[in-house]
């Protein structure tokens, strides 16, 4: 879902929302041998209207670079047949917000007039009727990502600019990495971060919908914990497996205790019977989750509505989760064990006199 909507860096000010264009800073970053392409962005939220039908949403004007960044030919899902090239007001409207306004982009009487007061709208009650419009001509519809899709129109940044009064203002800048390699983004974002110094947030992929996979992990986290509560009630399974094997051998205890054998070794070999009844659920249990993991990667047995973007459930395996999982089923069977294992010491050695 990221891949396409966010850049592989976004760079914004810590203070506002704005900043003024600094060319000799863009020459700075630019020049950086990871980086491919940077762009260059404005938003501000506006009023849509188009016929009869109007939202509110986001006007995003970016520049030249900005379809290497975002990848957005590949975006797009419909364009107009319209034979000269882009013009300035041409703009480009999100699924979402195409649907609701019922654009018609093969119409070329009808434009899309945006409402936008200038850069301090959410501190200005406005009204429609006191503020110019600007006339766009609907080029194309794209789809990236459901929840921006819903909400967002992009136009030609300098276009933009002039409509706002604001012709060096800036949102953000969205760079385009030569590798999107994890590791690799970070160390572009330490050198980022020593160019611009303290005035600017540089954010990575991840960093960009930090919140959305913050959710994500605290979801998975829950999940794992509400299993291994489960997991608690079915050891209960185990104290009864193992109180019933220290009951049938009650006579062999007390034939081993009257042999000499005290009472720390005879619990630590039913102690062992636990463990080792244990380790075995936890080796079933990785093969058949491996198995379920090739079959789903392979055979998709768990789809997902049409409307996503993938067509599977997907999975990852990972070893720092399998080392975890282990480690809570082994110390939740010992535990479960050990109540059963303290009826051995009850066990009384026979002592036969002829």
């Amino acid at each position: 879902m990221f891949s396409k909507h966010n850049p592989d860096i976004k760079i914004t000010v810590v203070q506002g929302r704005y900043f003024e264009e600094d060319k000799t800073l863009l020459s700075k970053i630019t020049v950086l041998d990871e980086i491919q392409f940077v762009s260059r962005t404005l938003e501000q939220t506006a009023m849509f209207q188009y016929g009869d039908n109007q939202d509110f949403g986001i006007i995003k004007g970016v520049d030249e670079s900005f379809h290497q960044v975002c990848g957005m030919d590949s975006a797009l899902i419909e364009v107009s047949d319209l034979p000269d090239k882009d013009k300035s007001d041409d703009i480009y409207i999100a699924s979402g917000m195409a649907n609701k306004l019922g654009v018609d982009i093969t119409n070329q009487i009808e434009p899309v007039r945006v409402y936008c007061p200038g850069l301090n709208l959410e501190n200005s009650d406005w009204q429609l009727s006191g503020v110019p419009y600007q006339a766009f001509e609907p080029r194309g519809v794209y789809a990236f990502r459901q929840d921006q899709d819903a909400n967002y129109m992009i136009c030609q940044l300098d276009f933009l600019r002039n409509y706002l009064s604001s012709p060096t203002e800036l949102s953000a800048y969205e760079i385009k990495l030569k590798s999107s390699n994890a590791r690799h983004s970070k160390t572009v974002v330490t050198k980022l971060n020593q160019i611009l110094g303290s005035d600017y947030i540089v954010k990575d992929r991840m960093k960009q919908d930090e919140a959305f996979l913050k959710i994500m992990k605290l979801e998975k986290w829950l999940f794992f914990t509400l299993f291994s509560l489960t997991l608690i009630l079915v050891s209960f399974t185990l104290v009864g497996t193992v109180w019933m094997i220290v009951l049938e051998k009650r006579k062999d205890v007390s034939i081993l205790k009257s042999l000499g054998l005290d009472d720390p070794y005879t619990k630590q070999i039913f102690l062992m019977v636990g463990i080792l009844v244990t380790i075995c659920g936890i080796i079933l249990g990785f093969v058949t989750s491996y198995a379920f993991y090739f079959l789903q990667k392979k055979y998709k047995l768990i789809g997902v509505p049409e409307e996503f973007i993938i067509d599977s459930y997907p999975m990852q395996m990972r070893f720092t989760d399998f080392i975890l999982v282990a480690l809570v089923v082994l110390v939740i069977g010992t535990l479960a064990t050990l109540l059963p294992v303290k009826k051995v010491g009850e066990i009384k050695a026979i002592f036969r006199e002829d």
